[in-house]
């Protein structure tokens, strides 16, 4: 088809030179052919630009060697000069033209390149976080079957044991403080293990992406005094924690989910606090309301404080803590869906506060 279109061209630009040299007296058809030879420069670039220009000196020489108006001898030394210098135009235009595409592509050249750069940048960062996601699932994985399978060996366990007595004990000698204690027991691990599948099944929500919400006026004071009334039973004296709240604070929330979210941070209070006072405070302004929740523990390194919200991220070996280690990653993703936000202040061996804030209408302004 270019062919076709470049010989079409070529063609009208030769009608047009005849004519006007028939009917023009002293007309040089040079100039009509230098378009010609641009535009196919440009489009086929600088061999067909230079083929044009030889096609076009061979048609003017014979257009103007048997002419029928204005004859011409071969020793015409203007007209020989006159080609050369045709020539040389008709090349140097194709070389200008060709050297300006080439430029153009090297340009377009690079800057794909740098596209491609990027492109290979960001995959490979993205490798290597699915590579660093992946490990740490996997460490996810092996802590979480761990500690599924301790209260349910220790449950079994009580339960093989009580009925072993019953069975082949005699009833005086297994007495009924001994079998309360086995249920005591097992009734802790049940706990256990069902606020474990909750936390699992909550973070197969969140990660689908189909958390619900129920909002609902709800007094939040009442609910952290009710949360740290009953986490305070899991430290040594009632007196290590401190609750500061000075009236009620009514807010729109899901009661639950918010609920859930003072029970995770509280829980790492008390599991990192060592055993040192806690103090929570609920506090409300003109447009939220805070839960501040402080311990005097361990506290969290610098570098770690970013990651702590992240998908199966601890910031302590699960050696020495047990726990799914998921609390923090579904209170962020609950307080997100509340339109809140959490702040952490915290100093290695300083212990950490952790500060929720929530719209009290529900609504980020």
């Amino acid at each position: 088809m270019r062919f076709f279109v470049y010989f079409g061209l070529l063609s009208l630009t030769i009608l047009v030179a005849e004519i006007a040299v028939i009917y023009i007296p002293f007309f040089s058809p040079f100039l009509i052919f230098l378009p010609i030879i641009a535009f196919c420069a440009l489009e086929a670039g600088l061999v067909l630009g230079f083929i044009t220009t030889i096609i076009s000196i061979s048609v003017i020489t014979l257009m103007l060697f048997y002419p029928i108006v204005h004859p011409l001898l071969i020793s015409n030394i203007a007209f020989f000069i006159q080609l050369c210098v045709f020539l040389f135009v008709g090349i140097f235009i194709s070389y200008v033209i060709h050297y300006a595409k080439q430029q153009d592509k090297i340009t377009d050249y690079q800057r794909r390149l740098r596209q491609s750069h990027h492109a290979i940048e960001t995959l490979e960062k993205d490798y290597g976080d699915a590579q660093n996601e992946i490990k740490a699932r996997d460490q996810f994985l092996a802590i979480a079957s761990h500690e599924l399978k301790t209260p349910v060996t220790s449950m079994l366990l009580q339960v093989q044991t009580a009925i072993h007595n019953i069975r082949n004990v005699s009833l005086a000698n297994f007495s009924v403080a001994t079998l309360l204690k086995m249920l005591e027991d097992t009734e802790q691990q049940s706990k256990r293990l069902s606020r474990m599948v909750n936390d699992l099944l909550d973070l197969s929500l969140i990660t689908t992406g189909r958390i619900d919400l129920e909002m609902e006026k709800t007094n939040i004071s009442e609910i952290v005094k009710t949360v740290a009334e009953r986490l305070a039973t899991r430290l040594p004296k009632k007196d290590l924690m401190q609750v500061n709240v000075k009236k009620p604070i009514i807010i729109v929330c899901d009661k639950l989910r918010i609920e859930q979210a003072v029970t995770n941070l509280i829980t790492n209070a008390i599991k990192y606090g060592n055993n040192k006072l806690i103090s929570i405070e609920v506090t409300a302004g003109i447009d939220d309301a805070k839960i501040v929740v402080s311990d005097h523990g361990i506290g969290i390194p610098l570098e770690q404080q970013k990651r702590i919200y992240n998908l199966f991220e601890r910031a302590v070996s699960s050696k020495n803590y047990e726990g799914l280690g998921v609390g923090l990653y579904i209170t962020y993703q609950i307080v997100k869906a509340h339109h809140g936000r959490i702040h952490l202040q915290s100093k290695p061996d300083d212990g950490s506060t952790f500060t929720l804030e929530l719209p009290v209408n529900g609504i980020k302004k």
